[in-house]
């Protein structure tokens, strides 16, 4: 089945955190799971912070290749939205404003960096296996991921700064051309385009699309 990927960006906005596996070290041969959570990049890559002491981070050090499952808060989790992203995870120093976005969906970070052996890891997808319910399933290539149009850090800083002057109620983590990701009553969203925008119309879209909210 042919699955929009739009459809994949949505659920990986929406999610603040995810399972990771990777390829235990201590027991070679047999995959190891945790939780952590994650930020995305401007071109949605997921970025991932680890210790040096935690075990995930050192089976990721010996071999990249991981999968990270992503899955919708529902009581009913075998019709509930889910996907499997495998691809490459790496240690990465983000630029300073690829930084900069990071701590803004994930504040957190910044105590954790302080202590000085945390280190940033950025996922790049390979294939991307999505469930939106019972019958409705298919993967995303590389390609599909890759192709995905994205703004720059200055694009995005001044959409940001344009809904800042105009007293948006939400406080706004990211804005991109396929939605905007918000804290409303201390509760994250996601709240998507009808369609992708354009970046002229960008501004208006974003403006509009708040605007529907409670």
């Amino acid at each position: 089945m042919k699955i929009p990927v739009a459809d994949c960006l949505s659920l990986l906005h929406r999610c603040a955190s995810a399972s990771l596996a990777t390829h235990s070290q201590a027991m070679p041969g047999y995959p190891f799971v945790t939780v952590l959570p994650f930020a995305l990049a401007a071109d949605h890559c997921p970025w991932l912070l680890m210790s040096d002491l935690a075990e995930h981070c050192r089976n990721v050090r010996q071999d990249g290749r991981v999968s990270m499952l992503l899955q919708a808060s529902t009581p009913d989790v075998l019709t509930a939205e889910r996907m499997t992203v495998t691809g490459d995870l790496q240690e990465m120093v983000p630029d300073e404003a690829t930084r900069h976005r990071l701590l803004r969906y994930c504040p957190e970070f910044d105590d954790y960096l302080a202590l000085g052996d945390f280190h940033f890891f950025r996922l790049q997808p390979q294939r991307v296996r999505f469930i939106g319910g019972f019958g409705r399933m298919g993967w995303v290539e590389a390609a599909e991921w890759s192709a995905l149009p994205s703004l720059s850090q200055e694009q995005e800083h001044a959409v940001l700064d344009e809904l800042s002057n105009a007293g948006v109620a939400a406080e706004v983590l990211g804005v991109d051309l396929f939605g905007i990701d918000c804290v409303q009553e201390g509760r994250r969203q996601r709240l998507d385009f009808a369609q992708p925008s354009s970046l002229p119309a960008l501004y208006a879209t974003a403006s509009a699309r708040l605007a529907m909210q409670p």
